[in-house]
């Protein structure tokens, strides 16, 4: 992939419109003056792009503020209706498609499982029948969609939305981007999920998109996003966030799907949990858990490891617990280089109760430095399963100069 001193902030900075919708976006209702003071504008300026904004259908009158005599200043607010954002999320096991408003309320959504991985040409037909179908079946006017984000797992090329490789897919150099272009009625875009994620967690109306914020995802995979000042790191080569695939032991480290061995990823996540809790039963080490899968060892996964364990199975318990504990190793070692405001925790492994984010954090604290990381806050991320196709969603706009319908901001 292409390098560039630069290539860690966005390909353009955000234009002073799109400043002034995040700002709507954010704090709406909200009158020109307030608007000016956030973005730093002048207020003349800030009326100029308002008028256009409300031509354009993205704003919209909202009342006026105040009471009593006197003439009050006119609020504005976002248009949910006029435009419209499509987000998918490619999970190993779901595939979520969500379409929003440009207010983020969600107008339809549709799941499926996750089939046809081996052959990346036939998943992306199917992915686009998905995509379709819900537009369809929503009775949304296709006029009015910016276009779509595909979230998945992997490293991605920031510029062509090409998978360079994809450990939990098993794809490598498949131009993801320009199949979907080539099939869907809409611009699209491709991103790596834990991105999407992250920028979830940093949507409108969180107050925290002036922080730094690192986003682990724990579930199948593990991955990560860093944000800062409410914008993604991509990093030099756009590789940024490979927080699973950080080495967390060596004597006895798994094999990871990368090719190297003690991966985070290979040692605690949902995949490599699952994986030693079935090696476990097998061995006849684990008797909670084979009662729980009634000898059918195929059907563990890491939710039946969990389960075993809180039910006392010891070998299940201390394979929950080195989880926690490489997981710790692996975040003290983020907070020791990046110094972050808040860390959340999000994914599927998460579901498992408060207990294992607790033991993640004690571990945690007894690896980080201890004069570093001093402010940071470690936090559960959101368990909504759409949170990444809404992230998605979220992602045009701060890509807004690759999309035709959004080219008037720039």
């Amino acid at each position: 992939m292409k390098g560039s001193a630069n290539a860690g902030k966005p390909r353009f900075p955000y234009s002073s419109k799109v400043n002034v919708i995040r700002c709507v976006q954010k704090l709406g209702p909200i009158n020109r003056a307030a608007v000016a003071q956030e973005v730093h504008l002048s207020i003349p300026a800030v009326m100029s792009i308002t008028e256009e904004l409300l031509g354009h259908g993205i704003l919209i009158p909202a009342g006026r503020a105040g009471s009593g005599v006197g003439k009050h200043p006119e609020l504005l607010d976002i248009c949910g209706d006029h435009y419209r954002m499509i987000g998918v999320d490619i999970g190993r096991t779901m595939v979520r498609t969500v379409i929003t408003g440009l207010d983020g309320s969600v107008l339809a959504n549709e799941a499926v499982q996750t089939e046809l991985i081996e052959d990346p040409q036939l998943f992306m037909t199917r992915l686009c029948d998905l995509i379709i179908r819900t537009v369809q079946e929503a009775r949304i006017d296709q006029r009015t969609i910016i276009g779509a984000c595909v979230a998945m797992p992997g490293l991605i090329e920031q510029d062509t939305g090409r998978i360079v490789f994809s450990p939990n897919f098993g794809w490598q150099d498949v131009p993801m981007q320009e199949w979907l272009n080539s099939r869907l009625p809409y611009q699209t875009i491709v991103e790596n999920a834990n991105r999407a994620q992250a920028r979830w967690e940093i949507r409108p109306g969180r107050n925290n998109e002036n922080l730094t914020v690192f986003c682990a995802g724990l579930g199948f995979g593990i991955g990560a996003a860093l944000i800062q000042d409410g914008r993604i790191y991509y990093g030099s080569s756009g590789t940024s966030g490979e927080f699973g695939h950080i080495t967390v032991c060596r004597e006895h480290g798994r094999r990871c799907s990368c090719g190297n061995t003690g991966c985070l990823e290979s040692m605690a996540s949902g995949s490599a949990i699952a994986e030693q809790g079935r090696e476990l039963a097998r061995a006849g080490r684990a008797p909670v858990l084979t009662a729980m899968c009634r000898g059918e060892f195929d059907r563990i996964d890491a939710k039946l490891v969990f389960d075993a364990a809180r039910m006392g199975d010891e070998a299940c318990g201390l394979v929950v617990s080195s989880a926690a504990e490489y997981t710790g190793i692996a975040l003290a070692t983020s907070i020791n280089m990046l110094d972050p405001d808040e860390i959340y925790l999000c994914g599927g492994l998460m579901k498992n109760g408060p207990e294992f984010l607790e033991e993640i954090k004690r571990y945690t604290r007894q690896r980080q430095m201890h004069f570093a990381g001093r402010h940071v806050v470690i936090r559960e991320g959101s368990q909504d399963d759409w949170h990444v196709a809404k992230g998605a969603t979220l992602m045009i706009l701060d890509n807004g100069w690759k999309f035709r319908a959004l080219s008037f901001l720039y």
